[in-house]
C-alpha cells in the first residue's frame, strides 16, 4: 500500500494511508464515542512500515466483516510519517492509529488490550518494539469525572476510577 503512495509526489508531512470512522460517516453511523485512543507505532524501517500498515489494514478487513451489533470500537484514519521524507524507503517513521469507542463499559474493559499478549504477539512479527508504542486514552467529556488530581494510566483499574459507566 505504501508503494501506491510514494509513486506520487514526495509526502513531506503526515499522511493518510487508510480511512478510519471520523472520515467515513457511515462507519459511526449513529453510534457516539465515548473515548478515544491515540495509538503511535515507531517503526525503524519501511519494511517495518510497510508491515504495520498491511497488519492494521487486514484488521480492519476483519472488523468491517463484524455484525454491526457488535461494533463496540472501531478504527479511526490512519497516517504516516515518514523519518526521512525525501527518500522515504530509506527510513523508518511513525504509524499514528486511532481507535473511537462507543461503549463506556467495552472501553473500560478492554481500553488496555494495546499491550494485551496477542498485540504483543502481533507487534513482535511486525518488528515494532514494546518501548516504541505509546497509546492514550482520552475520555469523552460528557462521559468523564476527573478530580484534578487524577491521573489515567494504562491499567484497567485507573480507567474504571476515571470513567463514569
Amino acid at each position: 500500500m505504501l508503494d501506491t503512495i510514494l509513486s506520487g509526489p514526495t509526502p513531506r508531512t503526515r499522511i493518510q494511508v487508510l480511512t478510519g470512522e471520523s472520515s467515513d460517516p457511515a462507519r459511526r453511523g449513529d453510534k457516539k464515542v465515548v473515548a478515544f485512543s491515540d495509538c503511535r507505532y515507531v517503526c525503524r524501517d519501511f519494511a517495518t512500515l510497510q508491515r504495520c500498515v498491511d497488519a492494521i489494514k487486514a484488521s480492519d478487513d476483519k472488523l468491517r466483516a463484524r455484525p454491526e451489533d457488535l461494533m463496540l470500537w472501531d478504527w479511526d484514519d490512519t497516517h504516516v510519517q515518514f523519518d526521512n521524507p525525501d527518500e522515504p524507503r530509506l527510513g523508518g517513521g511513525t504509524v499514528f492509529l486511532g481507535v473511537a469507542w462507543y461503549d463506556a463499559e467495552f472501553f473500560i474493559e478492554r481500553g488496555g488490550a494495546g499491550f494485551s499478549r496477542m498485540h504483543q504477539v502481533v507487534y513482535k512479527h511486525i518488528g515494532v518494539k514494546p518501548e516504541a508504542i505509546t497509546i492514550q486514552h482520552f475520555l469523552a467529556a460528557d462521559v468523564a469525572t476527573f478530580t484534578s488530581t487524577e491521573v489515567v494510566t494504562e491499567s484497567p483499574g485507573a480507567l474504571t476510577a476515571c470513567a463514569a459507566a
